[in-house]
């Protein structure tokens, strides 16, 4: 499990090393805070987290940076993009009185396609008593449920990142292993300005769009 920043060179010199091994602790720390909801389940299953890639949300490539560089949620953000309904696939999942976690893939309903893989933790504190149960069920996105419940809120991106698919997302994307996806690390916060969700969000490479944006550009 290795970590790096596309603008920030940790190149070791005599002088300077313990001063780069603090900064490369404090990169860490930092990074596995941003990764915190799927570097759990990784951890839980033993498996080591793929090599994340931290850059600006400039340095996205379109179309991702369209769907990524925004404050709004995801659900409706790719809902809209695949003129589809989302629903919800849930592969693992942690709850207890106060939180849910889970690890998911959210699929386009109108033709079963992966648009979305990724991690999240929710803290139920502060959300409607029904949709509490809701979200525990973990029958449909969060997103779905904050817009069904009218749950003021707003998007906080963190990090954005590049990350070569491992077996597991490229099983859960239907990608090829190795293949390099793109995505965002993502807060939730309530309108007095409390986090209630932390979300790890990786999108699958889409060739058609690539190429429409490539045309696009090329003109």
């Amino acid at each position: 499990m290795t970590f790096s920043s596309s603008n920030t060179e940790m190149h070791a010199t005599p002088d300077r090393e313990s001063t780069r091994e603090r900064e490369a602790g404090r990169d860490l720390a930092e990074a596995l805070n941003w990764l915190l909801p799927i570097h759990f389940f990784y951890e839980k299953s033993g498996l080591p987290l793929p090599d994340f890639l931290f850059m600006p949300g400039e340095e996205i490539p379109y179309p991702y940076r369209s769907l990524l560089v925004h404050s709004n949620d995801m659900t409706p953000t790719l809902a809209a993009f695949h003129h589809s309904k989302l629903y919800l696939e849930v592969h693992e999942h942690e709850s207890s009185e106060a939180f849910v976690m889970r690890l998911v893939t959210l699929h386009a309903a109108a033709s079963d396609v992966p648009v979305e893989y990724g991690a999240i933790a929710i803290q139920l504190s502060g959300l409607p008593e029904e949709m509490q149960a809701q979200v525990i069920a973990g029958s449909k996105p969060l997103g779905a449920l904050l817009g069904e419940f009218g749950v003021e809120h707003y998007g906080s991106p963190s990090a954005y990142f590049a990350v070569p698919a491992d077996d597991r997302i490229a099983k859960a994307l239907n990608q090829r292993p190795g293949e390099i996806l793109y995505g965002r690390c993502n807060h939730l916060l309530d309108r007095e300005g409390i986090v209630f969700a932390d979300i790890v969000e990786i999108l699958p490479r889409s060739n058609e769009s690539e190429k429409w944006v490539q045309h696009v550009s090329n003109r």
